[in-house]
């Protein structure tokens, strides 16, 4: 035989019999396929799944903001009284104009803009007229209308009873030129707008409202002749149209006291005739929009979209209008939609990476358990392919290969499930990126951890270099860990800021993992210190179970560091996900108070009669009343801020008792008894001052000095204007004459009090037009926010990723301990053990380990809301005003514990039942054999 045959057969010997050893222990290898194809799956999903929250979250907020302040919105006004430049005599010359314009500037918006707006639409309208009063009305009744014309009207509207308006023609005399006018001064009078006549729609509702039946016919204005020939009613309610102006569907109904009641709606003419009514009317209003569309937006997108956004505000498209250059200014609070989201959204992504960090690192352990477990099965055959010649580095490659041949299709098959569960989670880059690591890390691991391969190294056990080097290791864990602590208590309570939009903090994400490695590295140093004077104390004992168990958890390898970092990451996880779900249910019923005012609210638009007082304090349930006296508008200022406040005078002690469910921060009678002495306590909200205003000036029948509190909310869903203040009633000067009509009564309820029937209660009581504010009904409303209630989706996925890794890491552990444990038990049973005293002794070899890790989780669990939530604003979870305090529930953190005992104890009993079922000969003469 040649050498070049002899090397050939070498070789082919040695991938034979890497062959043979690999399908030999194909278990091992099977196992490890799962642990990659779970860790991928998990890991791969959920980027995608937190893309998803957060883009149902921008859109449901997006569709909750009124299309006044989402659409792009341009005005064009013409005629005497409407502020602002003239764009022409002609105002029809404006509606001409304006589909061209919208068609022109939409050309010039950039892809990302275009993207997320339709196709511009307009209108055209007049200001409030004044009509005439139906047949029957009474004097104290006052009607008006705004005559109004839309391109698209019968798109948007449907047909109820009537028929479509007709087209209006110009009379003569209304087209031909007035002659100049002058008064007795000489200056030019404008002359008065020509009469018109004019058929009109409006909507059923609304012609409900005014009292206005088709055929009837009403003057409006000066000259405009208006009969109504049909009734419509939205095709779409929630059609931007409608909602630009929500008068237009419902009209209005109003109570002015002693000036009577106005009754107001919107009709529509033929909108190829609004350039002949337009000349009839002394001012009008032609609006031009492009609606935004919420469920274009996705948070992949949303930095592109904010810049365009930026880029087209700041500029001022120059259209033709009658010949004329004329410059849109187009305005929405979209803008500001989308930096209040980023604003709430930012600490949503770093949370998701802390509660992902969890399996994370526990999959991380997994994955190091399962490739020990193939190297443990496999170093007989490494050391004989060793002794037969093969090279440390063909060693190394085999093992990567092996783990590749499995690692691949576990982590593609995981990638693919991941995009299956979360179809609409975006663009999948970071999915595949995490995939990737998932399928690389095994065939790494194994040629790595190998260790020494060559042929007159121990392949059994652990070299010196490893040993010295893992000293080195903790080390350096322990010094990140207190680093990054250290870090963020320096930092204070606010992250630092960026301009990359939806960033993730990174310290705030690695310092958990840093933590628990921390207190792994601590426990496995200072454990065997308790454990073996326990084992020391034990052996005075009768019996040998608690003496032997003791003694070998000490020598034992199966507290070894990654099933307890498993443990400790899985636990610490869980406990912190616990708290960050308490806290996150306290703080949407503490925000639902504070949206309320208190338990209950009712409010009326006129004002509770003494009567009415009285019965609501009578309601069964209700504990305490405070009422809330409506002072109608007074001007307050505080050097250049403030002006006419919608103001509200209450007393703050029976505040107080309502307010015992309002978070602190949020309570108006707290702000209200601390304020500067000598002043009256007052609370200012809607105010866009830069710097605290601490004073301010109330000016009645006399001045009033007022102590100032700012809030950044309404405490309670009685104040529905921008600009209000809360004075106290009590600390008014004598004398001091205010309107003090009592028009909303804050409730208190009894414990165990029925919250629904005192609500039916006080709405009865109230009538009809009252509005009641129900703090449970509120946090349902703050529920349906996606990224609230997808927080506690998130805590109780992470929790069960957590809790599911633990458990593969637990039964990894004992699967390596396998074939010692079975030696064991057959040792045991051969010399007279029962089968107790043989569970008792095996319950030695988790039982440690699960100890350490229970207490060493939570004890991290614990300590990471205080360092991890601090800087973190969960405000945006809970939909609440004020900052929520972290809350600690030991009810939860006692049932994740108990949870992980019982599955702990479950695995032990498996593999007791495992070892129990091999027979105590076989396995004592396989051992005498080796």
């Amino acid at each position: 035989m040649t050498r070049a045959s002899r090397s050939r057969n070498s070789v082919l010997g040695g991938f034979g019999l890497a062959a043979r050893a690999a399908s030999a222990f194909r278990g091992g290898l099977i196992m490890l396929g799962v642990v990659v194809l779970v860790a991928t799956t998990a890991l791969a999903a959920w980027p995608r799944f937190a893309n998803t929250l957060l883009t149902s979250d921008l859109r449901y907020g997006l569709e909750q903001a009124a299309p006044v302040n989402r659409d792009l919105v341009t005005v064009l006004r013409s005629g005497m009284g409407q502020p602002g430049a003239v764009v022409v005599d002609d105002p029809g010359a404006s509606w001409t104009a304006m589909p061209g314009a919208l068609r022109q500037v939409r050309a010039t918006m950039t892809a990302p803009l275009r993207g997320v707006t339709a196709q511009g639409q307009y209108s055209a309208s007049s200001e409030e007229l004044p009509t005439s009063s139906p047949p029957g009305a009474t004097s104290d009744r006052h009607y008006f209308a705004t005559v109004e014309a839309f391109s698209d009207l019968r798109g948007v509207a449907k047909l109820d009873s009537g028929a479509w308006p007709g087209t209006v023609t110009p009379s003569p005399a209304s087209s031909a030129p007035a002659p100049p006018v002058t008064d007795q001064y000489g200056f030019f009078v404008p002359p008065p707008p020509p009469p018109v006549s004019a058929q009109v729609v409006m909507t059923t509702e609304a012609a409900d409202v005014i009292g206005w039946k088709v055929g009837q016919k009403r003057v409006a204005g000066v000259g405009v002749s208006l009969t109504l020939v049909g009734t419509v009613s939205p095709r779409d309610t929630a059609a931007d149209f409608w909602n630009l102006d929500t008068l237009r569907a419902t009209g209005s109904f109003a109570d002015l006291g002693d000036s009577g009641k106005k009754l107001t709606g919107v009709v529509w003419v033929d909108a190829a005739s609004w350039p002949v009514v337009a000349r009839s009317l002394t001012s009008t209003l032609t609006e031009g929009w492009f609606p935004v569309a919420p469920a274009a937006f996705t948070v992949d997108t949303l930095d592109a979209v904010s810049g365009s956004l930026g880029r087209f505000l700041a500029t001022t498209p120059t259209v033709a209008v009658g010949g004329v250059p004329t410059a849109l200014r187009f305005s929405t609070q979209l803008d500001r939609s989308l930096a209040d989201f980023t604003t709430r959204a930012q600490p949503a992504a770093t949370l998701f990476a802390i509660l992902a960090a969890g399996p994370l690192g526990v999959a991380l352990a997994v994955l190091v358990l399962g490739v020990r477990l193939v190297l443990g099965r496999r170093r007989d055959a490494l050391a004989l392919m060793a002794a037969r010649g093969a090279s440390p580095g063909r060693l190394r490659w085999g093992l990567a290969l092996e783990g590749a041949a499995v690692a691949i299709p576990a982590s593609a098959l995981g990638f693919v499930a991941a995009v299956l569960l979360t179809p609409a989670g975006g663009p999948a880059g970071l999915s595949l990126a995490l995939a990737a690591c998932c399928a690389v890390a095994p065939p790494l691991i194994l040629a790595v951890a190998a260790g020494a391969l060559g042929p007159r190294d121990d392949l059994r056990g652990e070299s010196s270099a490893r040993r010295r080097w893992g000293w080195v290791l903790e080390v350096l864990a322990v010094g990140l860990a207190v680093a990054g602590v250290v870090t963020l208590f320096q930092r204070g309570t606010a992250a630092p800021t960026t301009d990359a939009g939806l960033s993730i903090d990174p310290l705030l994400a690695v310092t958990p993992i840093l933590i628990a490695l921390a207190a792994c590295v601590l426990v496995l140093r200072l454990y065997p210190l308790p454990l073996g004077w326990l084992a020391t104390a034990l052996r005075r004992r009768r019996g040998a179970v608690a003496a032997i168990g003791a003694t070998t958890a000490v020598r034992s390898r199966a507290g070894g560091l990654w099933p307890v970092f498993a443990l400790v990451t899985g636990v610490s996880i869980t406990v912190f996900s616990a708290a960050v779900l308490s806290t996150e249910r306290a703080g949407i019923e503490g925000g639902a108070h504070a949206a309320v005012g208190a338990d209950l609210s009712v409010s009326t638009p006129v004002a509770f009669s003494d009567d009415q007082l009285a019965r609501i304090r009578a309601v069964p349930g209700v504990a305490h009343s405070a009422i809330v006296y409506s002072a109608g508008g007074q001007t307050v200022r505080a050097g250049t801020q403030g002006g006419d406040l919608s103001a509200y005078l209450v007393d703050p002690k029976q505040l107080a008792a309502v307010e015992g469910n309002v978070p602190e921060g949020a309570r108006v009678s707290t702000a209200l008894t601390s304020s500067v002495p000598g002043r009256t306590a007052a609370v200012v909200g809607g105010w866009s001052s830069k710097i605290p205003v601490t004073s301010a000036i109330l000016y009645a029948d006399t001045t009033v000095h007022l102590g100032v509190t700012e809030f950044s909310f309404a405490p309670g869903v009685y104040i529905r204007d921008a600009e209000w203040t809360i004075i106290d009633k009590t600390g008014l000067p004598s004398g001091i004459e205010l309107t003090q009509r009592p028009s909303t009564v804050l409730v208190a309820l009894q414990p165990g009090a029925n919250a629904a029937a005192v609500h039916a209660d006080l709405a009865a009581i109230a009538g009809a037009r009252a509005i009641v504010g129900d703090a449970v009904q509120q946090q349902t409303v703050l529920r349906k926010a996606p990224l609230v209630s997808g927080l506690e989706t998130v805590a109780l996925v992470s929790i069960a990723l957590s809790a599911l890794m633990c458990i593969g890491a637990l039964l990894l552990t004992l699967v390596m301990n396998t074939a010692s444990r079975t030696r064991l038990v057959a040792t045991l049973r051969t010399i007279g053990f029962t089968g107790r005293q043989t569970a008792g002794l095996l319950g030695w070899e988790l039982g440690p380990v699960l100890a350490v890790g229970l207490i060493a989780g939570i004890l991290v669990g614990l300590a990471l809301p205080a360092v991890v939530l601090a800087p973190i604003d969960l405000t945006g979870f809970t939909g609440g005003p004020v900052r929520p305090a972290v809350v600690i529930d030991p009810v939860l953190i006692a049932a994740a514990a108990v949870g992980f005992a019982v599955v702990t104890a479950a695995a032990t009993l498996i593999a007791l039942a495992g070892a129990r079922r091999r027979s105590p000969a076989t396995v004592l003469r396989a051992g005498g054999e080796e």
